[in-house]
């Protein structure tokens, strides 16, 4: 076998749970395959083993619960710092401080980053190694739904002024739309991608996390939902025309309840025993 077959294979491998990988690669070396037939049969076990995942009822819980729903507030969370950040640029004139204008921005820029790193956590301790998927869906769901909602709404129209043409109707329309539903490139999507990425990682190494840390999560994550509740009540009327009316606390405060969701899980883990699903391997808590 080549050198490149063999990176092939070492790399393919990593699928696998440590102790099945050295045992694969150890059979492949003795048997002397190539690397086309190897690539084959292993192949054919990592697919057999990520459906054996799914039959467990975590992969699904992280899928809907926290890549769908929770991403799906995430989502509307990180459209609107977007905005924010852009309305803060243009010196969008408001009744509010610069100081005000700073606090919020950074309060909402926490909340992110909090939101997305427990987010993450959760999906990495509940995936396992079906993490590549579920949290590939809590990217694009994060990236895309909000905006993908204004869109089909009218809100946004994606259309040349000059021009009048759509991002579809030539190449460089296209590529720019594929880039910008793919790929990060707003401050927002950033502090959303490192947190989020960080903590699935961490998530599947440690898949639970000591009481104390649990707690701290927890109460972070609850103090951030007052607190956005809160501020957005005499953040939201400065920005709006003087006669648009007020929008409620319990319309407010649902969105930052629905991105917490998976600090309520991180939680409810540690209530009873604080003791490791059967089906996953054990691992050292967070921190001694």
């Amino acid at each position: 076998m080549t050198r490149f077959g063999w990176w092939l294979l070492s790399v393919l491998a990593h699928a696998l749970e440590p102790a099945e990988r050295d045992v694969v690669l150890g059979d492949f070396a003795e048997s002397g395959e190539g690397v086309g037939a190897a690539t084959r049969h292993l192949l054919g076990l990592i697919v057999r083993r990520q459906t054996g995942l799914w039959w467990s009822w975590r992969p699904w819980l992280a899928l809907f619960g926290v890549s769908w729903v929770a991403g799906l507030s995430l989502s509307r969370i990180v459209f609107r710092l977007n905005v924010d950040l852009f309305k803060y640029g243009a010196a969008y004139a408001t009744s509010l401080t610069a100081r005000q204008e700073v606090a919020f921005l950074l309060c909402l820029a926490g909340a992110v980053a909090v939101w997305s790193w427990t987010g993450g956590f959760v999906l990495g301790s509940l995936s396992g190694r079906a993490v590549w998927l579920t949290w590939s869906v809590f990217y694009f769901v994060v990236l895309d739904s909000a905006f993908a909602r204004f869109v089909l709404m009218g809100n946004i129209v994606l259309r040349n002024p000059h021009t009048h043409e759509t991002p579809l109707d030539s190449l460089r329309g296209t590529l720019g739309l594929l880039m910008a539903t793919t790929l990060p490139l707003s401050v927002a999507a950033l502090l959303f991608l490192f947190p989020a990425l960080f903590g699935a990682l961490l998530g599947v190494r440690r898949r639970i996390l000591t009481v104390p840390h649990a707690c701290l999560i927890g109460s972070v994550n609850a103090a951030l939902t007052i607190l956005m509740t809160w501020s957005t009540g005499w953040y939201d009327p400065a920005h709006l025309p003087a006669r648009w009316p007020a929008v409620p606390w319990s319309t407010r405060v649902l969105p930052f309840l629905l991105a917490s969701l998976p600090a309520v899980y991180l939680l409810a883990c540690r209530l009873p025993k604080g003791s490791r699903p059967k089906d996953q391997d054990a691992a050292p808590p967070l921190v001694s």
